[in-house]
């Protein structure tokens, strides 16, 4: 088959379109190439990208902490400058824990003889003097009585029946006849080691230097009328 010169397809389209027959549109010529597709068709196709790599899921939340444990968070804590007190507080503890021992009892000495003398007399005054069918000793309550240990004497050594008058004591307490006269069981220095025990040990009163003296055998110890017996 021959090929028609382009000059002559061209020539002919021009009479045609000229005489009204055919449109531009149905030349059928083929446009020149622009320069923009003759760039895209020249230049080679950029590779893909490749996708980025997706990234991995956000660790979960922490578990919420036990009560104790926020309890324990929430608290407040001991300030730094309170550290060195209680530092030293077992110490002072120990100390002040010390200091409310009960002194050791004495096995011997007036002391020692006025505790066993009083256990006769504890039947009524209680064992440490806290008081039953007698007065008590303890708080005081023998010093509203007897603040003077020469009259305590005389009343332990007379009792009831041999107390003058209806009352007894710086109370002026009337005499019910309960008081027993100990003069005809105990001495006069075993009157003098339990009335110094009644008053020291379980009434805390201060040693009195007279009383002292007589029960350690320095002064003479006093009958039942308050004389030193000679």
């Amino acid at each position: 088959m021959t090929e028609v010169p382009e000059h002559l397809l061209a020539r002919s389209r021009a009479r045609r379109e000229a005489a009204g027959l055919a449109t531009p549109s149905e030349s059928g010529a083929t446009p020149a190439p622009s320069a923009a597709s003759e760039s895209t068709a020249v230049e080679p196709v950029a590779a893909a990208t490749p996708a980025p790599a997706t990234a991995p899921p956000p660790p979960p939340p922490p578990k919420p902490d036990p009560p104790y444990i926020q309890a324990y968070k929430n608290r407040k804590k001991i300030p730094f400058w309170a550290m060195p007190a209680l530092l030293v507080l077992p110490l002072w503890a120990f100390l002040y824990a010390n200091t409310l021992e009960t002194p050791p009892k004495a096995t011997a000495g007036p002391l020692a003889e006025g505790a066993k003398i009083f256990q006769t007399c504890a039947s009524c005054h209680g064992a440490t003097g806290e008081g039953g069918v007698g007065p008590s000793l303890q708080n005081g309550e023998l010093m509203k009585s007897w603040p003077n240990y020469k009259d305590q004497i005389r009343w332990v050594s007379l009792g009831s029946a041999g107390w003058p008058g209806d009352t007894y004591g710086a109370q002026n307490k009337p005499k019910k006849g309960g008081m027993p006269a100990w003069a005809e069981q105990l001495t006069p220095l075993q009157i003098a080691e339990v009335v110094r025990y009644e008053r020291e040990v379980l009434s805390g009163v201060a040693p009195e230097p007279e009383l002292v003296a007589i029960t350690e055998g320095q002064a003479p110890p006093l009958d039942k009328d308050g004389n030193p017996v000679k």
